[in-house]
């Protein structure tokens, strides 16, 4: 019986030690999956830290899947309106495509117009990488988000160079009858 229990004992220990013997060592073998762990990959760099980069074939494309004029709301009380200011006129964001793309963004009187140079999508959110048509050399860049939202309703975002500029919230102007308009008496001078 001993013997028996020995010749088990034994064929136990070389069975384990063959098994971790031809076994890879950690240390010197690294599988690509491992590796990736530790170190990311050129296209997971490329996936995290660059935007998706539409060419302007596929701008066409956006700017179907995007309603083309939108009216910014004013908060008052729980809800929003469209309020329009005396001798002035409310914020609209205008995207276009007659020769080129453009994003106009009209501010009471005043109007600046932008060639888009580069749209990039993620879900919801759209960057749009604008050029001012009218710019001075040295000009900074200019970007707006469209963050669009469930309710007809979008964030619209402006940045340059360095900082946020703006934010405004807007309707699908297909929308505008949603809301109540509030309009002020004429302006005396």
């Amino acid at each position: 019986m001993k013997k028996i229990f020995s010749l088990q004992l034994f064929l136990l220990g070389v069975l384990i030690i063959s098994m971790v013997s031809c076994s890879p060592k950690n240390d010197t073998v690294k599988t690509q999956s491992a590796d990736s762990l530790s170190k990311p990959s050129a296209d997971t760099v490329a996936e995290v830290h660059q935007p998706e980069i539409k060419s302007p074939e596929n701008w066409k494309d956006i700017f179907k899947s995007v309603p083309k004029e939108w009216t910014m709301l004013t908060k008052k009380d729980s809800g929003y309106i469209i309020y329009i200011p005396c001798d002035y006129q409310n914020q609209k964001i205008i995207l276009s495509h007659d020769g080129k793309y453009a994003l106009e963004h009209i501010i009471g009187q005043d109007a600046y117009y932008f060639e888009i140079k580069n749209i990039t999508k993620k879900g919801s959110t759209y960057l749009f990488e604008l050029h001012e048509e009218n710019a001075e050399k040295g000009q900074e860049n200019v970007n707006y988000t469209l963050d669009i939202k469930d309710n007809n309703q979008a964030v619209w975002s402006v940045y340059n160079d360095v900082r946020k500029l703006t934010e405004i919230t807007t309707t699908d102007s297909g929308f505008e009858s949603k809301y109540k308009t509030v309009e002020e008496p004429p302006c005396l001078d």
